[in-house]
């Protein structure tokens, strides 16, 4: 509430991280990337790039609102004051045209920010991160007809596989390049798209902006060790770094290599890996880990070609023991449902042979020991004197045994710039695109969207990744400034467990509190003032290189 002192009013409102939001937006000059794309601009005292900014804020606020609701939490938060827009300003008209424009312009947009942001932040380039993920919907998405809607520089939305295990929902596939936790490029593709181009796709149109070096290397997942994707890598010599899947060809490689390791032929190279949960461990209790590598040339019969591939494969202590683990549950739950049937025959519905066998094909399939045990069956149908007898299967069990801890990786990077165990340590960075994946998804949650325009939809997934590149560059630049100065975030974290590595949510958040204080003099005219920041607040200002708040008059 408004206090009254001598005619004047004071007035606070929590803007929360608005404004070191906003100040680091300025840096990017995203206000100014958007306007200078869009073609046409609302009819009121503001232009689409600064109401954009309030879709941004909402998100980093880390209790992102659904977009009919943003009027009122603008005036809740004082944004209306921040930005000088009147809150009604956000009608669904005037957002969802903002929306249908930046999505028109969302490769120009993008674009211009992101090469802002490697020139104002210098991240490293060299090494690249791809993933993709599926994003869910709400409600209806298809036409008159019954089709999917369809929308030019928008996603196709249909159902497929989820990875959020809503496969009831449809969805669109969202592909992403980052270096560390930045995003540098980003895609939306139709539902239920297979990754099989998307990796080459998506450096090359990241390429087309001028900002990667020519040794840049991009690093994914089992996607991309597909014959084709390999091969058009290959053949446009660009470098990639990514884990194989366990092909026929590959387990069969594994095998002769075991053998050669067994022969003396062969040997594992130890690796010195300690993660950062586990650089406190004594060093007997950390996982280990070791790398043996063999040639495997790619054929490119096309074009009469062969590449010089590498192929690692990485050993670890602790994926070892979880391997055995696993298959000693799988051992005794496949010995449990073995019983159980057993216990069964000749009662309720086990009395036929079909039915029985299709019974214990399911419970072993289901205890995942299928492939351990072989049973037999003996009894018939009229005589109903069955009998059950299994084994397992030393070979299979023995064979297993061999691929415990075991993971295979390819790349194309020669020995000189990466030996052998250091493919294995920059294949665990890999983990930085899921965890920018697992951003997008919570606290900025970028679903369940329930907007019923695909062309919306592609524009708010913009606005909703350029508040994942602020968040990013935050981390980024102020991780990199600690490790330079060795100067931690003092009161960040409580009882001074204050560390090297803040992150981007527990930053924002230490601005949760910061109010504006509005001065509404007796003749009318107001004042924002923005109060001191608090040490740690300070801190992050300062480290991030932003100017002062300053006093504005309204």
């Amino acid at each position: 509430m408004p206090v009254e002192s001598n005619a004047v009013e004071y007035q606070t409102v929590e803007i929360g991280a608005a404004y070191l939001v906003q100040s680091i937006l300025q840096r990017l000059g995203v206000v100014a990337a958007i306007d200078r794309e869009l073609k046409y601009q609302p009819e009121i005292a503001a232009t689409y790039g600064r109401l954009a900014q309030v879709v941004i804020f909402n998100r980093m606020s880390l209790n992102p609102q659904p977009l009919y609701q943003l009027a009122d939490w603008v005036t809740r938060h004082g944004i209306d004051r921040l930005l000088g827009i009147q809150a009604a300003w956000l009608d669904d008209d005037r957002l969802g045209a903002m929306l249908e424009g930046l999505a028109a312009q969302q490769v120009a947009i993008w674009s211009t920010i992101i090469g802002t942001a490697v020139r104002e932040f210098k991240p490293d380039l060299a090494w690249l991160h791809s993933d993709t993920t599926s994003v869910y919907f709400e409600g209806r998405y298809e036409d008159d007809a019954g089709a999917p809607k369809s929308a030019k520089h928008a996603p196709v939305l249909v159902k497929g596989y989820n990875k959020d295990g809503k496969p009831q929902n449809v969805q669109f596939v969202l592909s992403l390049i980052t270096t560390k936790r930045v995003p540098l490029w980003y895609q939306p593709w139709d539902g239920n798209q297979t990754d099989d181009g998307v990796y080459l796709a998506d450096l090359t149109a990241l390429r087309a902006t001028g900002l990667l070096p020519e040794n840049v290397v991009l690093i994914g997942d089992r996607k991309l060790c597909n014959q084709e994707t390999m091969l058009a890598f290959c053949r446009t010599q660009q470098c990639f770094l990514a884990a194989h899947p366990w092909t026929d060809t590959a387990k069969a490689t594994w095998e002769q290599t075991w053998q050669a390791l067994q022969q003396g032929a062969q040997v594992w190279t130890p690796v010195a890996y300690v993660t950062r949960n586990a650089a406190h461990q004594p060093v007997e209790q950390r996982t280990q880990y070791r790398v043996c590598e063999v040639a495997h040339p790619l054929v490119d019969a096309a074009n009469d070609k062969v590449y010089p591939l590498r192929w690692v494969f990485s050993w670890s202590s602790s994926k070892a023991a979880l391997d055995a683990r696993q298959r000693g549950k799988a051992l005794a739950a496949g010995e449990q449902a073995l019983q159980r049937v057993k216990g069964l025959l000749g009662k309720y519905d086990y009395k036929r042979r079909q039915i029985i066998e299709s019974r214990l094909e399911k419970a072993l399939r289901k205890a995942q020991a299928q492939r351990y045990f072989n049973f037999t069956l003996h009894g018939t149908d009229e005589d109903q004197a069955w009998q059950l007898r299994w084994a397992r299967c030393p070979e299979i069990i023995s064979q297993a045994e061999r691929f415990d801890g075991v993971a295979l990786l390819c790349t194309s990077v020669p020995a000189e710039r990466l030996a052998a165990g250091a493919v294995m340590i920059k294949y665990k960075e890999q983990v930085n695109v899921e965890q920018t994946i697992d951003f997008i998804k919570s606290p900025v949650q970028i679903r369940p969207m329930w907007l019923h325009s695909p062309r919306r939809l592609a524009g708010l997934t913009l606005l909703i990744m350029i508040a994942v590149l602020v968040a990013a560059l935050l981390e980024y630049h102020i991780r990199r400034q600690i490790a330079q100065t060795g100067q931690l975030l003092n009161g960040l974290m409580p009882e001074h467990r204050d560390n090297p590595y803040p992150t981007a949510a527990k930053m924002l958040k230490a601005f949760q509190d910061y109010a504006l204080v509005i001065v509404r003099h007796a003749d009318g005219h107001e004042e924002i003032h923005f109060p001191k920041l608090r040490p740690v607040q300070q801190q992050i200002w300062d480290l991030m290189g932003l100017s002062p708040p300053q006093s504005n008059p309204v």
